[in-house]
């Protein structure tokens, strides 16, 4: 990170970039806390996973299915914008079509169900004391983009905001078809 900044002011001064716009900066901070996130679940996963198999068992493992078709249908409809995989500080706009139009931060709403398919697929009560730090990481990522974002657009984010969710589709059409399973595929 430290050497973009560099790399820009060197560009800067020999007179080669003419606005902030031409310098993408990839936005690592979500892959570096999904890893993390998801390595401290696989491993407890291992170690802790039930090895029964009865009914609940099934209807459990059913749950984790849904919730990884949510994570996948989120990942999928974050990742068509460009502009997502900048940081929040070196976004030219935003975006509010497709999935933005729902949901302000899908990839952290993604990563939110598939913590919750581990603890279904898994059946440990091991993950449930880690599950919610992790949820309020995600959470708390989300509220620094955002504060971020407000600073830079404004009140065109603030209107945005009140017309989205954070990290569930707002209205009774858009959370039927979300847990439906509608618009999948």
């Amino acid at each position: 990170m430290k050497f973009l900044r560099y790399r820009y002011q060197f560009l800067i001064w020999r007179g080669l970039l003419v606005s902030e716009i031409e310098v993408t900066e990839n936005n690592f901070l979500p892959m570096i806390l999904a890893v993390l996130n998801f390595s401290v679940l696989l491993l407890l996963t291992m170690q802790y996973m039930a090895a029964s198999v009865e009914l609940w068992d099934f209807i459990f493992v059913g749950g984790g299915v849904y919730f990884s078709m949510k994570f996948i249908r989120l990942v999928r409809g974050a990742h068509e914008y460009p502009e997502t995989r900048e940081s929040a500080q070196t976004r030219s706009s935003f975006p509010t079509k497709g999935i933005y139009a729902v949901i302000r931060h899908p990839i952290g709403a993604a990563c939110i169900y598939m913590n919750i398919a581990y603890v279904c697929f898994t059946r440990s009560f091991a993950l449930i004391p880690v599950v919610p730090i992790f949820i309020a990481l995600w959470y708390i990522y989300a509220a620094y983009e955002e504060k971020i974002l407000i600073e830079r657009f404004g009140d065109d984010y603030r209107e945005y905001m009140q017309s989205t969710s954070m990290f569930r589709g707002s209205g009774f059409d858009q959370q039927r078809l979300a847990s439906s399973g509608y618009d999948m595929y």
